[in-house]
């Protein structure tokens, strides 16, 4: 059973939270406390595995309570926010908060939302206790000069080319692309299109927060825009993202962004797996696919396919995933080419991207 502490100044929110975890013999409610303070005097007295935490709240707001919390102790800590500055994203993944959820509104969520809801915190609290999560950490002005493989599943000839990278994440996911990306040279000669499954409101503020804290240009993706080499586009959160060729032989770009406003796929908006499908059907073997931290199976169909259709897939290890759901389907349903930690991802797409006959 996972024990929970919920941090929020609203008397409504805290006792809306209680009622659904309550009602899930999987969780243990231990403490509920209005201010960040409080947060932190009933998290040594309770030692929680989980915190839900608000991130404005009087005394001591959510982040200064997260360090507070981090220096004695090792819960999971989730934040619960309506803030959609990408500052306050930042600051919250490097006080060591997991996750980062736009606060829902319970009283109108749906029965298979407030269950999904569950699962999810149910799935990152287990994957935390069992030790497959990795705060996040400044990336280092110096990089690592060397990067060892880990487990390779098949070396396929790497003297052809490629075109596109395309990243699928989800918990987890942003502090994951934020590293990955990080560790890619401005001159990166490829595009690279990103689905992250994110709350509506924070599909902007990523796209900035990645843009301002790596090497990489990151926006939100758009219908008919030119893809450009060395440049991320990430799926907004109402629309799958998908692709279709450059029509122009006068131009270096390849392929144009295209929104797509068809129906769930694997019940997710944006779904990894409509991309990677979508994507193999028009650049099949021109396709780097890398699938990152998150829970379900999300993108291992898309993965199938790319791989049969020659492109080079790519799967987050278990030790540096926060969950591992998602490159764990991929793996055990064999769409996976390498299997690689956080830290090799990067430079094993230099290595991929350098691979180019045009």
């Amino acid at each position: 059973m996972v024990k929970v502490l919920i941090a929020d100044d609203s008397a409504v929110v805290r006792s809306m939270v209680s009622q659904v975890l309550s009602e899930d013999p999987r969780f243990q409610l231990v403490g509920a406390a209005e201010t960040g303070l409080k947060a932190v005097s009933l998290n040594k007295e309770t030692n929680p595995d989980l915190i839900i935490m608000d991130i404005t709240m009087p005394q001591m707001d959510g982040i200064e309570a997260t360090r507070e919390i981090l220096k004695t102790s090792n819960p999971a800590i989730i934040a619960f926010t309506t803030d959609d500055n990408s500052s306050t994203s930042y600051k919250c993944l490097e006080a060591g908060i997991i996750d980062i959820e736009h606060k829902p509104n319970l009283a109108t969520m749906s029965r298979q939302m407030v269950i999904k809801f569950c699962d999810k915190l149910f799935e990152i609290a287990v994957s935390y206790s069992n030790g497959h999560i990795h705060r996040f950490t400044p990336i280092q002005k110096k990089r690592t000069q060397e990067i060892k493989k880990t487990e390779t599943f098949s070396r396929k000839p790497l003297n052809r080319s490629f075109s596109l990278v395309l990243i699928g994440a989800s918990t987890g996911g942003p502090v994951a692309i934020q590293k990955l990306l990080s560790s890619l040279d401005p001159s990166f000669p490829l595009p690279i299109l990103i689905t992250q499954h994110i709350d509506g409101s924070f599909d902007q503020q990523l796209a900035k927060w990645l843009s301002t804290t790596t090497r990489i240009p990151v926006s939100t993706a758009q219908s008919g825009i030119q893809i450009e080499p060395g440049h991320a586009y990430i799926a907004p959160s109402t629309h799958h993202l998908k692709i279709r060729r450059h029509s122009s032989r006068n131009s270096d770009t390849k392929f144009v962004s295209m929104l797509d406003d068809s129906a769930e796929l694997n019940f997710l908006k944006p779904s990894v797996d409509k991309m990677f499908l979508e994507c193999a059907d028009v650049a099949g073997n021109e396709i780097i696919a890398v699938i990152l931290t998150g829970m379900g199976n999300d993108g291992t169909q898309g993965l199938l396919k790319i791989k049969s259709k020659g492109g080079y897939t790519i799967a987050q290890d278990k030790k540096t995933c926060v969950v591992f759901g998602m490159p764990k389907s991929a793996i055990e349903a064999g769409a996976i080419d390498e299997v690689l930690s956080l830290d090799q991802i990067g430079h094993r797409l230099s290595i991929l991207a350098k691979k180019q006959g045009h």
